[in-house]
């Protein structure tokens, strides 16, 4: 990291690091995903807080709980540092490099591929995407740094993502809206195609939007060679998003 983008991300470690002390850093850090995930849901954006999704709600103030005042505007402005660098770096992933240094530190190998490697692999993928409207899938897609990259070449696409580690999935999730882009987070295992939840993001209007898996274009649409028996027993619900060829796999 360089520049802006470094400071930044001392800007947002310095936020997080005092609630590290009085909390379990890991669970912080979650838990500020969760609450943003949920700040930005599409209810509160699109009626401007004059309207309330209750499942929504519920999982804020549940989420909100262990906290006392001071500590949640910690969580405020950790989330304002992230939007003031996306607006200075856009694409860039203080979340994923915050996860590595802070919370796994490498932990079961959970090193994220460079950032100059995922945008050599955006290039090479995308040289054949010039058009709009294509559907591009990281199905391990940790943070997201790899969608992010391809996002710098053309945002005009549909973007999908998978991963079977939730913190993982929320940071994708959060770093698709706060980027702007249009498509679809899962908190899935891409082998076996185990289901525990999902988000739509920037579709059928600004905002994030929890799913289930029949709603799930990853899920619904699966590559060949899934498991039979996961075969045959989906049904696909329409979105926005409806462009013809299969998912673009990184």
């Amino acid at each position: 990291m360089e520049g802006e983008l470094t400071d930044y991300f001392n800007k947002f470690t310095k936020t997080l690091e005092p609630l590290g002390r009085k909390y379990d850093l890991a669970k912080v850090f979650n838990d500020l995903l969760t609450t943003s995930i949920c700040s930005f849901h599409r209810t509160n954006i699109q009626s401007r807080l004059q309207e309330k999704d209750e499942t929504n709600e519920a999982l804020y103030m549940e989420t909100i709980k262990p906290y006392k005042r001071e500590d949640l505007n910690a969580f405020g402005e950790a989330l304002g540092i992230l939007q003031l660098n996306v607006l200075d770096n856009p694409y860039s992933d203080v979340l994923g490099e915050f996860f590595m240094q802070y919370i796994t530190k490498g932990q079961n190998g959970q090193y994220f591929t460079p950032e100059p490697v995922c945008e050599f692999m955006a290039r090479m993928q995308m040289d054949n995407l010039k058009d709009e409207g294509n559907r591009i899938l990281d199905p391990a897609c940790g943070s997201g740094l790899m969608l992010l990259s391809a996002a710098k070449i053309n945002h005009c696409n549909y973007f999908f993502g998978a991963d079977n580690n939730s913190t993982c999935a929320k940071m994708a999730a959060l770093n698709f809206f706060l980027n702007g882009l249009n498509g679809e987070v899962a908190w899935m295992n891409s082998l076996s195609m185990e289901w525990f939840g999902g988000w739509h993001i920037n579709t059928n209007g600004l905002g994030i939007i929890p799913i289930e898996k029949e709603q799930s274009m990853i899920w619904t649409e699966a590559p060949k060679g899934e498991p039979k028996s996961n075969q045959g027993k989906k049904k696909i619900r329409k979105t926005k998003i409806e462009p013809a060829q299969q998912l673009t796999l990184f």
